[in-house]
């Protein structure tokens, strides 16, 4: 069997590059297809089709989401309520069940994201996966409970805050998780913290620890040392979260308004229209919580957190506050140019 299978795809990296390949050709082209059929719609007096459809209809919400959450997430468990009718057959099942299972999963997941073995951890990274496919089939049976066709936050129902808490708390256990691991296995450093792996000459042994091929000696990172860098990226998470669930809800009253004035109307549909609409909302495709963890994941499977966390520290912050500016003036040029408050 194994002779069947090109060499160059026998080695894990290979796999894992081909994979990303394949997944960003994927979102990529689902973008464009975005970005053309929002020129030719808008965010208002939409109504859903008798199938489900990634680009119909659409809000500021959707399209402000990260791609694994519109583009696998969301259809994947719109599809599955379509095919099993699972919210109309199993109609006792409440969204908040559902929110209450996968904060559970998160919690063993953050178990298994502490151990020292790479398959555990990577264990963790699918269990992790799976709670945030349960976290979208929540609002799938929740839209559906509630005769509700658009993809936005209710922020009326107690379900809504308890999903976010248990979203948040879930993510906290992962990433004490993460922090467990690292207090066992952190690579070495150096005074000037150059870390050993990938980014200088081979350790050598020695008494005291291990020395770089310049005789620099390397020692073990503090604990403390450790939850800064874990909490750093954990507060950004928390930051991008946050501030995305605030711009979507701007950019929506923005864009998603039904005004009376049909001038008003035309200048909104220019706006969402405009190529630096686009930018704005595919800035947070990229910067929201999701996104973050998404690519956390992806570290953690590729057994990179530490590279990254140090990679991420305070550059993280940068580009937050960066979207964070830019949406707001954007958002105020929007309504400026509307005439709406």
């Amino acid at each position: 069997m194994m002779t069947l299978i090109p060499q160059v795809l026998r080695n894990e990296r290979n796999l894992c590059c081909l994979f990303f390949l394949l997944l960003f050709s994927y979102y990529i082209t689902m973008d464009v297809i975005l970005y053309v059929t929002i020129q030719d719609t808008t965010f208002t007096d939409q109504t859903r089709g008798e199938s489900y459809s990634m680009f119909h209809p659409l809000s500021a919400k959707l399209v402000m989401s990260d791609h694994t959450n519109h583009y696998f997430m969301v259809p994947t468990t719109e599809i599955f309520d379509e095919l099993t009718r699972f919210s109309k057959v199993f109609f006792f099942v409440t969204p908040n069940m559902v929110t209450i299972t996968h904060f559970i999963l998160a919690l063993v997941a953050s178990k298994f994201v502490s151990s020292e073995n790479l398959k555990h951890r990577r264990i963790a990274v699918v269990i992790y996966e799976f709670r945030i496919w349960l976290d979208s089939l929540d609002g799938v049976i929740y839209r559906s409970h509630a005769h509700e066709t658009v993809y936005k936050s209710n922020k009326s129902t107690l379900g809504y805050y308890m999903d976010t808490t248990l979203d948040v708390l879930g993510g906290v256990a992962f990433n004490l998780g993460v922090v467990f691991f690292l207090f066992k296995g952190a690579p070495l450093i150096s005074k000037t913290q150059e870390y050993i792996l990938p980014f200088c000459k081979p350790a050598v042994p020695t008494e005291n620890g291990v020395t770089n091929g310049n005789g620099e000696k390397y020692t073990k990172p503090s604990k403390k040392f450790i939850f800064w860098k874990c909490w750093c990226f954990g507060f950004q998470i928390f930051m991008a979260s946050g501030s995305w669930d605030k711009r979507t809800e701007q950019m929506g009253e923005a864009l998603e308004t039904n005004l009376k004035n049909d001038a008003q109307t035309t200048l909104q549909t220019s706006m969402l229209h405009s190529f630096s609409t686009w930018l704005v909302m595919y800035m947070w495709r990229l910067c929201d919580g999701q996104s973050l963890f998404q690519v956390f994941l992806v570290v953690i499977f590729m057994d990179k957190v530490w590279e990254f966390l140090n990679f991420v520290q305070y550059i993280g912050y940068v580009i937050l506050i960066s979207v964070n500016v830019i949406t707001v003036v954007h958002v105020n040029h929007i309504k400026n140019v509307i005439g709406i408050k």
